[in-house]
């Protein structure tokens, strides 16, 4: 990391053996394309790619902790250069376990060590190389941060993941080993015998520096316990190329950890952008051009892994100019969207921190739209995570599980138009699902008493894939049901923010498009921390109408007036715990800030002023600014009548109920 990861046009050398063929009837992680299968053949594969065991179970962690801690430390600098002193590394109050505590009380399950960045400093002694933490002086010249890390985090219950440049800034100096020109011969890994672990040792082919990396990498994978995650950053400063032979990595990654996922373009891939944002529509089943008997274990990447669009139905079809299929091989590559919790880097020293609420902007969009969030941490020069780090840390954390630590439709009646099964989709249980018996079809439920949420959850049973296409959920207003949300697809989860809490008893899951007859394990109502709980009309004492917003515009200064009672949105009003009152995202203003009577009242953006606030108090809705209410001039009961502050006289005009 530390730069763009997408630098790979690197020559790839595919070597070795492979898995077994995929066999295309059944679900799986690898599905074949032939050239003569048309658009509507390669759609229905593609709705039978399903996760591999490691697949799924890494991508139900949903958060990884980022740990960017090294040389760069003590530089200031994103990239190193590979002439750095190691003496300059000296983390003298070292405490992984502090890093540990404070990423598992924030959610995280598992966290990556760049264990090796660009520069070429290892975190760890090694027998190929001096340059790392086994020249400083630091802990005497017997610095392992590697296994204290490790150690800790399993002290903690959390998986261990290690990051493992393959370019190298210090090996590409002169005299080093990469792009040294050296041949691609078949060697020993690793390649002193006093390193073998349980007899393991391969033959691969390797010109200098694969053979080092490869070392490198082996030794990573046999002292510090299970390896949970192997992260290969594609960009590559050096200015030189050298080949990489990924198919012998992947090869001793498979036998050394056979359950460590591997990024990029293994296992999981890269979503095209470092913000932690996926895509409205993102995919986990993509094609690509590779064998489908070895796609499994191969570097396979997407085209442009940037693109908008890189599974949907137009991609599927794309042809060669000859009529066949563009691509071969379909593949659950599942997206892994990184993020820095800092705005300007990914090391230790940095200028400011991100606020709470783009944190938890982030998991929606990451997390939210069926990626993996990755979010990055910087140790400082101590160490340790420093307090506005671990800060910034906990207050995400206790944001995403107060959320989530209740669901309204838990246990709720179900019924479905479609299908078997309905109540799995509300058990608790990823693993059991509302199987539909067509591409479409709807799941009711009875929520047993009024409920309010502004967060909707879906997910679908990734044991038979990834179908869905698009979905709508509506709620009953006691007459009709009213859409209050719609998305695109779904996967191992969607999650979808309202722009305000709906509160009723019964909801309504509409699956509207799908590539096959998917089936839903989850389908969940929540409540964002510390937001509004309740939200409805506002009656007004003049019978039969309400506070309603003209034409149900968005607009600042758009007026707010009485109109009849409708259960629109234009009359759907939040009570927020700041004492304003919202709609469309805005609150219910006093134009100008002003204070006397008759001044107007509006729809505008929230600022926290004190012409934005209101109290309820004996029916009334009260200004404490102006200490006047909210009032229907005139006793004017014509639909559009704009509202105005009065002195507070108990009247009708004067009367509101809020919801």
């Amino acid at each position: 990391m530390g730069a763009a990861i997408r630098v790979l046009a690197l020559v790839l050398v595919l070597l070795g053996g492979g898995t077994a063929a995929a066999d295309v009837t059944a679900a799986s992680p690898v599905v074949g394309i032939s050239p003569s299968d048309t658009p509507a053949q390669i759609r229905a594969k593609a709705a039978s790619v399903t996760p591999s065991p490691r697949q799924l179970a890494w991508q139900r962690l949903e958060l990884t902790a980022f740990v960017h801690f090294g040389i760069n430390t003590y530089t200031g600098r994103e990239h190193g250069t590979g002439t750095e002193n190691p003496n300059d590394f000296q983390p003298n109050q070292l405490d992984t376990a502090q890093w540990a505590t404070a990423l598992k009380n924030a959610g995280f399950k598992l966290v990556i060590l760049t264990v090796k960045h660009h520069d070429g400093f290892l975190l760890f002694p090694s027998r190929y190389s001096s340059f790392g933490v086994a020249s400083s002086s630091w802990r005497g010249g017997q610095g392992d941060v590697v296994r204290e890390f490790s150690n800790a985090l399993r002290a903690q219950g959390l998986k261990v993941g290690v990051y493992i440049s393959p370019s190298d800034l210090h090996e590409a100096q002169p005299g080093g080993r990469y792009a040294n020109g050296s041949a691609f011969t078949s060697r020993t890994i690793p390649s002193d015998p006093a390193d073998v672990v349980g007899g393991q040792r391969f033959t691969v082919s390797a010109d200098d520096y694969n053979q080092y990396f490869m070392n490198n990498l082996y030794e990573l994978l046999t002292r510090y316990g299970t390896i949970d995650e192997v992260w290969w950053d594609g960009a590559n400063p050096t200015g030189k190329d050298n080949p990489y032979n990924y198919t012998d990595f992947i090869r001793i990654v498979r036998t050394l950890q056979p359950n460590a996922v591997m990024f990029q373009d293994i296992d999981n891939r890269w979503v095209g952008n470092e913000d932690g944002v996926g895509r409205q529509s993102e995919w986990s089943p993509i094609p690509l051009i590779g064998d489908a008997s070895t796609a499994a274990d191969r570097f396979l990447e997407p085209e442009d892994e940037r693109a908008a669009d890189i599974g949907g139905d137009s991609v599927l079809a794309q042809r060669k100019s000859d009529g066949t299929s563009k691509w071969s091989v379909l593949r659950w590559t599942p997206a892994e969207c990184d993020a820095s919790i800092y705005p300007d880097g990914w090391f230790y020293p940095y200028t400011s921190i991100k606020s709470p609420a783009q944190l938890e902007d982030t998991y929606y969009t990451s997390v939210g739209r069926n990626c993996q969030l990755l979010l990055n941490v910087g140790p400082d020069r101590r160490g340790l995570l420093d307090q506005p780090t671990i800060d910034a840390l906990t207050t995400f954390g206790n944001t995403i599980s107060s959320t989530f630590a209740v669901d309204s439709a838990r246990g709720a009646s179900a019924s479905t138009d479609s299908g078997t099964s309905p109540g799995s989709a509300v058990d608790g249980n990823a693993d059991t699902s509302w199987k539909l018996a067509g591409t479409t079809g709807s799941l009711t439920l009875d929520l047993g008493s009024a409920r309010t949420f502004n967060v909707i959850n879906v997910q679908e049973d990734m044991a038979v894939g990834m179908r869905t296409q698009s979905f709508a959920v509506d709620r009953w207003n006691g007459a009709t049901w009213v859409q209050v949300a719609t998305d695109t697809t779904v996967g191992y989860k969607k999650l979808v923010r309202l722009p305000a809490p709906v509160t009723t008893s019964r909801v309504r899951l509409r699956i509207t498009g799908s590539r096959a007859a998917p089936a839903i394990a989850t389908f969940s109502l929540h409540q964002r921390a510390g937001s509004p709980v309740r939200s409805g009309p506002v009656a007004s004492g003049l019978a039969g109408k309400c506070l309603d917003v003209n034409g149900g515009s968005n607009a600042d200064g758009t007026r707010v007036q009485i109109w009849d009672c409708n259960d629109t949105a234009a009359q759907n009003w939040t009570v927020a715990p700041d004492g304003t009152l919202q709609a469309f995202g805005k609150c219910l203003d006093i134009y100008g800030g002003g204070s006397a009577n008759g001044s107007v009242v509006q729809l505008y953006t929230c600022n926290g002023l004190a012409h934005q606030k209101w109290s309820a108090s004996g029916g009334a809705l009260v200004n404490p600014q102006s200490g006047r209410c909210l009032d229907v001039p005139g006793f004017n009961t014509t639909n559009g009548t704009q509202l105005i502050i009065w002195d507070c006289n108990g009247g009708a005009n004067q009367r509101w109920t809020l919801p």
